[in-house]
């Protein structure tokens, strides 16, 4: 396993995926990029009535912007390889200690067909599961297909995603800690939505983590 890693190591050598530059397998982040957007924290406005705050990882720029944009609508999934670094770095964890089970916020049927992944999975999935945590990816279903909500301002997000998330048959939330993941924290709108949906099923507590962001 390790010669193979060596020698794709050779054939495609790790750079950083903001710049470019010639970068190490297991920190892809050029340091210069890296702070351009590196800035966890949780958000001061993501309090609501079903979701008890979220935590982002990064500011919604630079690099970041670009790989999540190129994981998202170009089908650019070596970019997957990006994100556990930020992952192991993130501050945080402890403060989420409590939360054993991570749900994402799904997409529709169709909007998977035409990506054929869900890029929340790509970013969180397999960091999670080694880590521990039960990671239920098929746990809510959106049961209609919504309008992008970057287009949207937030009382029309608020109608799109209004009802859009249903809990699966078979997925027990009742008494728990669910962390609810998303790749972009804009208004909040769709993780208050799915958080709507784990309360009404009987999740104890719903928290929100996302990749990145531009809210405070």
């Amino acid at each position: 396993m390790k010669i193979i890693s060596m020698l794709l190591e050779v054939l495609y050598p790790s750079c950083c995926p903001g710049c470019g530059k010639a970068t190490a397998p297991d920190k892809l982040w050029c340091k210069d990029c890296l702070a351009l957007f590196w800035n966890p924290r949780l958000l001061n406005a993501s309090f609501s009535k079903h979701l008890s705050g979220c935590y982002t990882v990064c500011e919604y720029d630079e690099g970041i912007r670009r790989a999540l944009i190129g994981l998202k609508y170009s089908g650019k999934t070596e970019y997957k390889r990006a994100f556990p670094e930020l992952l192991d770095a993130f501050p945080y964890w402890g403060r989420l200690s409590a939360f054993h089970t991570a749900m994402p916020v799904p997409l529709s049927q169709k909007r998977k067909r035409e990506r054929r992944y869900n890029q929340v999975d790509m970013i969180f999935q397999d960091w999670l599961e080694n880590h521990g945590w039960e990671y239920v990816n098929e746990g809510l279903a959106r049961v209609r297909d919504t309008k992008v909500q970057s287009l949207l301002d937030k009382e029309k997000r608020r109608q799109n995603v209004k009802g859009a998330f249903h809990l699966n048959h078979g997925v027990d939330v009742k008494g728990k800690d669910i962390l609810l993941l998303d790749d972009v924290y804009t208004t909040g709108t769709t993780l208050e939505e799915a958080a709507s949906e784990l309360k009404r099923m009987g999740a104890k507590t719903v928290a929100g983590l996302t990749l990145a962001s531009g809210a405070r």
